[in-house]
């Protein structure tokens, strides 16, 4: 079956529906966008829960280091995604702090959750220093240090 190739002038006369295929691009906040701000929640496991606020252009907000996180921010572009689903990690517990990052860095939305439950997880906290606080080393099953 061979399609005819229809103008878009004709197109357009005759109420044919036109679509265009556009790529979905992150723009950064702007006058009337969403502002770049990041509200971030620490567990520290013990019962102690810290709330901040980070905006980073420009540097502010309640962030005990907001400008060396933002600066870690702008390396890393942006909160730190999950691990590849399939990632082999260790299963090597690093404590029981966890939290979480929410609100848009660039434009884009941000949801993400942190724990130290595994390798994986770890070192991804690490990479968000010091979005999140460095925890203080765990000591493991009979004291051992992890």
């Amino acid at each position: 079956m061979r399609l005819a190739r229809v103008p878009m002038t004709a197109a357009l006369a005759l109420g044919l529906p036109l679509t265009v295929a556009v790529p979905a691009l992150a723009c950064p906040s702007g006058p009337g966008g969403p502002p770049d701000v990041l509200r971030v929640v620490v567990d520290d496991g013990a019962g102690h829960v810290s709330e901040y606020d980070l905006r980073c252009a420009p540097v502010g907000g309640t962030h005990p280091d907001a400008s060396e996180a933002c600066a870690r921010l702008e390396r890393l572009d942006g909160p730190v995604g999950p691990s590849p689903e399939g990632t082999m990690c260790t299963m090597i517990y690093s404590g029981p702090q966890r939290a979480t990052v929410h609100g848009n860095w660039r434009g884009r939305p941000v949801d993400a959750r942190y724990d130290r439950s595994n390798g994986c997880e770890t070192a991804r906290w690490r990479r968000m220093a010091p979005v999140l606080p460095v925890p203080p080393a765990h000591d493991g099953p009979a004291g051992r240090g992890v």
